[in-house]
């Protein structure tokens, strides 16, 4: 390479050097990524994404209304927004379908919704649910939700409400008998109560406080356990 074709290279070099600083540096000496507001993101200034979780009922109950805990519990499907008020606090709600599913104890104390023993009972809540909250930021990610801790409630219509019974040889010839019962007149229509979550991006460990009855109370009946601890998958990035 003769000295004309060493000096033609640098001179090139130097130029895209010199272009590349141009144009990424402001004139101004500004820091132009950081004055570029993202409108849109898991920690931005509004996000929306879908959830499912599934948690699990305890507390304590009546001897009328025990349950078999580790297998009662529940599942929600929904859809959450949520908007941003300053870089530590967010506001926002989500709507759900709520299935709950109450395993009632099999012993002589019972008496919801009778006291007539079966090998298996159960109590099912179908309920469209809404959950008003603050969220809290601890951790905040460009590209993600980082840490948080949500603090709100929750306000449901209990539209469908079934009980399931299971019998082992009943009747002769019949190995097993199930039976539905549905337009129970005992369930209350809606529900609410209050809620406290902790997140880590897309995982979120919750807690569900229910302060209503979920039967009316012209029925008598003692109110089924009001705790609900599980986890929630949000679906995003």
């Amino acid at each position: 390479m003769n000295q004309k074709s060493i000096l033609l290279f640098f001179s090139l070099f130097i130029f895209m050097v010199g272009f590349g600083q141009i144009a990424e540096d402001d004139p101004y000496g500004r820091d132009l990524d950081a004055m570029t507001l993202v409108k849109r993101g898991p920690n931005q200034d509004k996000y929306s994404h879908l959830f499912l979780s599934y948690g699990f009922i305890g507390g304590a109950s009546n001897d009328s209304s025990k349950i078999i805990y580790g297998k009662s519990g529940s599942f929600s499907i929904g859809y959450l927004w949520k908007w941003r008020l300053a870089k530590w606090s967010e506001i926002g709600f989500d709507v759900a379908y709520h299935r709950s599913a109450f395993h009632l104890t099999q012993d002589s104390t019972k008496t919801i919704p009778s006291s007539r023993l079966h090998k298996k009972e159960k109590l099912i809540f179908n309920s469209l649910m809404t959950s008003p909250f603050v969220r809290i930021k601890l951790v905040n990610k460009i590209h993600s939700n980082g840490t948080f801790i949500d603090l709100g409630g929750f306000l449901g219509w209990q539209y469908d409400v079934r009980h399931k019974t299971l019998e082992k040889n009943p009747n002769p010839g019949a190995g097993k008998t199930r039976t539905l019962d549905t337009d129970l007149d005992y369930k209350r229509d809606y529900t609410y109560g209050l809620l406290a979550r902790v997140g880590f991006n897309r995982f979120v460990f919750y807690g569900r406080y229910r302060l209503s009855n979920v039967f009316t109370d012209k029925s008598g009946f003692n109110n089924l356990p009001v705790y609900e601890i599980g986890m929630r998958l949000g679906i995003h990035q």
